[in-house]
């Protein structure tokens, strides 16, 4: 299981999300994340120039940091795009007025102009070029300005304003760090989305078919090479045209996904079960001898027939499973054997009058 965040640090870079916004929230996280660290860095520099009486100086950040608060305001009301442009303006006139009328020559704090780069990738959308280049062109152009121009009167000491240009380094480290860290962080979740997505049946919420027959593939050969038993059963709901033909696919759909909660419900966390296709079922149960298996889907073949499967229309629908199992020999080379011989036992419960388990040996 992946790390999950902090409580306080989710609950701020999801302030102000609404439930239309899904689209947007990555952009939001990073407008969360940048006026937070904005802020506490007006924090800090309040601080320091607390430190040496520099009220005039502690006054514009202090202007600085309300400006930066009101960007939640402003983007918990709907106007994530404002604040979206304000943000990396206020960072650079912030950052330049800084470095030419505060810290002095020796500070290098215009170095944190730097981060407006990760800003302007990671805030902007891709159709936003015009901002997004036209933001980093003009935060190198006034880098540029600090560098040719550097302010000879400050408020910081030389050996202060060295210190200055090392914790100038840091923290433009660190900031672009935490910036990636939360784009990457939303990518890696979203493709976990995407997979989980790929490898579950929409309707019953079970693996389908892709999912269950590599878990197959691994399971087969864990089960050979350890020399562990290991049964694999096939599903098969009675009757089911009949059910869709006199009550409508609807109250097929329903019959699915109610069956399949049933047969969830009887099976231990080591098995593995997924939509095989249609009506049909498969089940893997690792370490399970076929005596082990028969007792267990016969339960399960139980439940599913004691079930009370009422459509949206009161109907009640009375269902039956038929299933057939096979167990991994020395004689089955492939996993495919194993649920070929499953499928055979499968079509005997049919051929026999339905609703029962049928073994079938191995021969392959």
């Amino acid at each position: 299981m992946p790390p999950t965040k902090p409580y306080w640090l989710d609950k701020l870079l999801n302030f102000g999300v609404s439930e239309g916004s899904a689209s947007s929230l990555t952009y939001q996280q990073v407008v969360n994340l940048t006026l937070a660290l904005l802020c506490v860095t007006d924090f800090m520099l309040m601080l320091i120039f607390s430190a040496h009486g520099s009220f005039l100086v502690v006054a514009f950040y202090f202007l600085a940091l309300i400006l930066s608060l009101s960007g939640f305001y402003l983007q918990s009301k709907g106007l994530l795009t404002f604040v979206r442009v304000l943000t990396p303006f206020n960072i650079i006139t912030q950052i330049v007025v800084s470095n030419l009328l505060f810290f002095g020559a020796y500070s290098d704090f215009h170095w944190l102009l730097v981060t407006i780069s990760a800003y302007a990738f990671a805030g902007f959308k891709p159709g936003e070029k015009a901002l997004r280049y036209g933001v980093i062109a003009l935060s190198i152009l006034l880098f540029i300005v600090c560098e040719l121009f550097p302010a000879h009167s400050a408020f910081l000491s030389v050996n202060e304003q060295k210190v200055s240009s090392v914790l100038t380094f840091l923290w433009t480290l660190i900031t672009i760090a935490v910036v990636i860290n939360v784009v990457v962080a939303r990518l890696r979740q979203a493709n976990n989305h995407l997979r989980i997505l790929a490898e579950k049946d929409e309707l019953t919420g079970l693996a389908n078919r892709r999912k269950i027959l590599l878990s197959a593939v691994s399971i087969y050969a864990e089960a050979q090479q350890l020399g562990k038993s290991c049964v694999f059963a096939i599903l098969d709901l009675d009757h089911f045209k009949y059910i869709n033909d006199n009550f409508g696919h609807e109250a097929g759909d329903v019959v699915l996904s109610k069956v399949a909660s049933v047969m969830h419900s009887c099976l231990t966390p080591g098995d593995e079960i997924g939509r095989y296709g249609g009506e049909e079922f498969v089940v893997i149960m690792k370490n399970t001898t076929l005596k082990e298996a028969e007792v267990k889907m016969n339960d399960l073949r139980q439940s599913v027939e004691n079930a009370m499967i009422v459509t949206d229309k009161s109907i009640v629908i009375p269902v039956t499973v038929s299933i057939g199992l096979a167990v991994i020999s020395s004689q089955t080379k492939r996993y495919e054997d194993v649920l070929a011989l499953a499928d055979i036992a499968l079509y005997q419960a049919k051929e026999i009058g339905r609703n029962r388990v049928v073994s079938q040996a191995s021969t392959l």
